[in-house]
């Protein structure tokens, strides 16, 4: 076995050495490429950024500079209709996450927002009149702090207006053209003339939105006479408004984009303004799907002079790969990822665990192989012993069956008692002979599957008086009493009878021959009916097994040795095939210690009652 195990052992060395190497130099290489993997994952984050930028910009490209009042006009047949614009509901509703509110900035550089009406507070419910005046309050602030403001100077028209106005509007591609904002040569000149847009003014909108204005002053203030509602300039014939892109300026707390907006060449400032850690937060969490536990990565959002927003933990160890400014309209935003050498190397838990599970597999087949060579070798052992122990439990009766003949052959017997009792002995020697081939015989079955069952339905008293009968003169002659027991049993089970009645000679055999120096010389039948739980009792008053002992006594060939059983002839397969024909006829075996003597019990399938 020692040898056995030693040679398992230099097996193991030899086929674990090259996976070591092997899984070295996977490291070596995951170290080598992990840099230019981070840098890829890095402009792979960037232009994610720049998708959703440009995707969540491209929906506000599109709002018509008439929603960014309280209400609007909007076409329908037969005139226009007066409703309230999408922006000027509170809860303010966007696509942006933190956003602050909408504004727009008039060419005398009056600030509106588009949750207030023009006209007085008093048409807002009090409920939302103060959260509505706090929108208008922090965009003010806002737009202070970061210097944007509208100076209302006009510019020189480069055409006439009047000329070509409807195929200018109608000629306009109004969706924001991706391609040229993507053009990294296009400067912030060349994106605002390549790429602004057109709209048509209602001819009624400006004079209906004055009037509906009117109205809710009127309404709140009745000294306003009603003839004032008929003051008003007849609205223009056509009016064209154009549009420019989207820019943004931005500090460390707030981004604002903002547009301008050319009205009959006068200027208007239009634009919302969001939380810039908020805002940038979604972006990094819906599209990157960035993990903070990882702890790997860093990535920071600023100006060229000091970082804003920063997602993940920068150490002192901590070394960019990536630093490039975001696309237009966040050109001036810098966008910085960093890496922490201590971190996980990508693909790194993958050779980890695979070199966990070769190891685990080597490993575990070379001790399934072991335990299977020394499982082999011990059975090899115990069926030289098996071979052993047949041919000593052959030999005996055999001898004796010899020298009882040949003492009867050579008339050494003069006496007839004495010859009656050789006679005996011979008789009594041969059913023994017979009883162990017949094991040896039945053994063989079971280990081949030949064994051919045949369950029939029976009553278990007739089976238990079947086998008194024909064992119980045996039992006598070895010097022990026949106790048998039975309960009433009025129910027919169904059970292989030979296989029953093997089992039962097998235990009390087993019986007798550890028990022929116990005190009592007493074996004990009985069946037992217990509700639906029918069962058979041997039980002798012998040495019993030891506790330690009693799940091994059904292992083949496996014998109990102690001082009381050492000196005991035996093969150690008669348990061994009763466990075996237990588990075939779907029977149960229990086996304990009586206190004297062993108690072994037959349990028959559950019956249904």
């Amino acid at each position: 076995m020692k040898n056995i195990r030693i040679t398992f052992i230099l097996i193991f060395i030899a086929i674990a050495f090259p996976v070591i190497m092997l899984l070295e130099k996977s490291f070596s290489h995951l170290k080598t490429g992990s840099q230019y993997a981070y840098k890829e994952h890095a402009y792979l984050v960037l232009q994610m950024l720049n998708q959703r930028i440009y995707d969540d910009l491209a929906i506000e490209e599109q709002r018509s500079y008439s929603e960014y009042r309280f209400i609007r006009a909007v076409p329908v047949i037969g005139g226009e209709e007066i409703t309230l614009s999408k922006l000027a509901e509170y809860p303010i509703r966007s696509h942006y996450a933190g956003i602050i509110g909408y504004f727009q900035l008039e060419p005398d550089g009056a600030l509106k927002t588009p949750v207030l009406p023009d006209g007085a507070l008093e048409s807002i419910p009090v409920v939302d009149r103060g959260k509505r005046e706090q929108v208008r309050d922090s965009i003010q602030k806002i737009l202070l702090h970061l210097g944007l403001k509208n100076e209302g100077k006009p510019r020189s028209p480069n055409r006439n207006p009047s000329e070509g106005i409807l195929n200018r509007i109608y000629s306009q591609n109004l969706e924001y053209n991706k391609d040229k904002l993507s053009e990294r040569h296009k400067n912030k000149e060349d994106i605002l003339k390549f790429n602004r847009r057109y709209e048509q003014s209602s001819q009624k909108e400006t004079f209906i939105f004055d009037v509906e204005s009117a109205k809710i002053k009127r309404i709140t203030d009745p000294k306003i006479p009603l003839e004032e509602e008929e003051n008003y300039p007849p609205p223009p014939e056509i009016m064209e408004v154009e549009i420019e892109p989207f820019q943004a300026t931005f500090n460390h707390q707030y981004l604002v984009y903002y547009r301008y907006i050319w009205r009959n060449n006068e200027p208007f400032i239009q634009g919302f303004a969001v939380d810039l850690a908020t805002y940038l937060g979604s972006l990094v969490r819906n599209e990157i799907a960035f993990n903070p536990q990882e702890q790997t990565t860093t990535l920071e959002f600023g100006s060229k002079t000091r970082p804003f927003v920063m997602f993940g933990k920068r150490e002192k160890k901590s070394f960019s790969i990536l630093s490039v400014p975001l696309q237009y309209p966040l050109g001036d935003m810098l966008f910085t990822m960093y890496l922490t050498p201590e971190g996980r190397i990508p693909g790194e838990n993958m050779v980890i665990w695979l070199g966990f599970l070769t190891f685990l597999i080597l490993g575990g087949g070379l001790i399934a192989v072991y335990r299977l060579t020394k499982s082999q070798l011990a059975l090899a052992t115990k069926r030289q012993d098996f071979i052993s122990a047949v041919s000593h439990e052959l030999k005996t009766p055999l001898t004796a069956i010899r020298m009882y003949a040949e003492m009867l052959q050579n008339s050494w017997v003069a006496n007839d008692e004495k010859r009656q009792k050789y006679y005996s002995l011979i008789a009594s020697e041969t059913d023994r002979l017979s009883r162990l081939i017949q094991n040896v015989l039945n053994l063989s079955k079971l280990d081949r599957n030949q064994w051919n069952i045949q369950l029939k339905k029976e009553n278990p008293k007739n089976t238990l008086e079947e086998f008194v009968t024909t064992y119980s003169k045996n039992i006598e002659k070895q010097g022990f009493d026949l106790t048998v027991t039975k309960d009433v049993c009025e129910y027919n089970i169904p059970m292989d009878k030979d296989a029953v009645m093997q089992i039962l000679m097998n235990l009390v055999d087993n019986s007798l021959k550890f028990a022929k120096n116990a005190e009592y010389k007493m074996i004990v039948l009985e069946l037992r009916v217990d509700g639906n739980d029918i069962f058979f009792v041997v039980r002798d008053y012998g040495p019993g097994i030891p506790g330690s002992e009693l799940t091994k006594v059904f292992e083949e060939f496996y014998r109990v040795e102690n001082e009381m059983t050492r000196k005991t002839n035996g093969t150690g397969i008669g348990l061994s095939m009763v466990k075996k024909l237990c588990s075939l006829t779907n029977m149960r075996i229990e086996i304990e210690n009586a206190s004297p003597g062993l108690r072994t019990k037959i349990h028959f399938p559950p019956i249904s009652i």
